[in-house]
């Protein structure tokens, strides 16, 4: 049995004339009557009884009907589905972030996104800098939200957000009360700092940035996300760097300080591999982080789905 055979089928049920159902299925009628014949006896029972007046479903040819329009509706809907897949309009598209990225451009991203491509499914992975680049690289994500700089390998990246970073100060610390902080004012502080065996690019970063000021950090706390970095600063043990849309997490105990001389910047890129599919493909092309953008961010363009 053929799905060929079912269309036949329905078609002669719901015009209840052979002539009329081989009309609209472009089929001649001998051949049209020769497959319904043939279906019969593939099911051994009759579904139609005809006469030289008319044509009439048998009880089963009733109850041969609904499966056969559930039948086929179910295999419209699959190939609808694999077809949208092939524009890169259905499927599950895997993206990974760091926490930074939930403060900025993210969320207005993928609202963006399922509002031009509402039947992609997807699915959203909160990772370490490093973490996110190895999901790519190995296949495991379509796409990250990632601090740049990092060793990229073979991946194509896009600039999507960048911001000042500012210091996270315990409230009652004396730096607190300044409106800015000159970075040699934390020459002899205590920093809070994410270790460099877990994200090397970004500690060399500020390293780099406190020895241009002229001292050597003095780190003496390490942590894994923002969030620990916040909540040390508001115990007191420490001051950290941090994003400047870290401020939307209103924390009791620290304030946050632009930095100068220098001022620090943080870049967060979209990262994929250089042979997207049609999923990612559609993603791209709608550039969804150029909706509703945070502040520093271009106009997008026109959307995939």
């Amino acid at each position: 049995m053929e799905l060929r055979h079912l269309r036949y089928f329905v078609a002669v049920a719901e015009e209840l004339h052979f002539g009329r159902a081989a009309e609209r299925l472009h089929v001649v009628q001998p051949a049209l009557s020769k497959q319904i014949s043939a279906l019969e006896k593939e099911l051994g029972v009759l579904l139609l009884e005809r006469t030289k007046r008319r044509v009439r479903l048998t009880d089963a040819g009733i109850a041969f009907l609904a499966d056969s329009l559930d039948v086929l509706a179910r295999a419209e809907r699959a190939a609808g589905r694999m077809r949208a897949m092939g524009r890169g309009e259905g499927g599950e598209l895997v993206i990974g972030f760091i926490p930074p990225a939930l403060n900025s451009v993210l969320p207005p991203a993928l609202r963006a996104y399922r509002e031009k491509c509402p039947d992609v499914r997807l699915v959203v992975r909160e990772l370490t800098n490093r973490a996110a680049i190895d999901g790519v690289l190995t296949g495991k994500l379509h796409i990250a939200f990632a601090r740049i700089p990092f060793e990229s390998g073979d991946l194509r990246h896009e600039t999507v957000y960048e911001e000042p970073v500012v210091a996270a100060i315990p409230a009652e610390h004396p730096l607190a009360s300044l409106p800015e902080v000159p970075l040699t004012a934390l020459k002899d502080e205590p920093l809070v700092m994410i270790p460099r065996s877990q994200e090397p690019e970004l500690h060399d970063y500020y390293v780099t940035l406190c020895r241009e000021a002229g001292f050597d950090p003095r780190v003496e706390h390490g942590v894994t996300t923002t969030l620990v970095a916040v909540g040390l600063a508001a115990s007191g043990v420490g001051i950290a760097f941090v994003p400047a849309s870290t401020r939307v997490m209103a924390r009791a105990g620290v304030v946050y300080r632009p930095l100068r001389d220098p001022e620090p910047r943080f870049r967060l890129a979209a990262a994929w591999r250089g042979d997207p599919g049609p999923l990612l493909d559609g993603f791209l092309r709608t550039r969804p982080w150029h909706a509703e953008q945070a502040p520093g961010l271009g106009e997008g363009g026109p959307g995939a789905c």
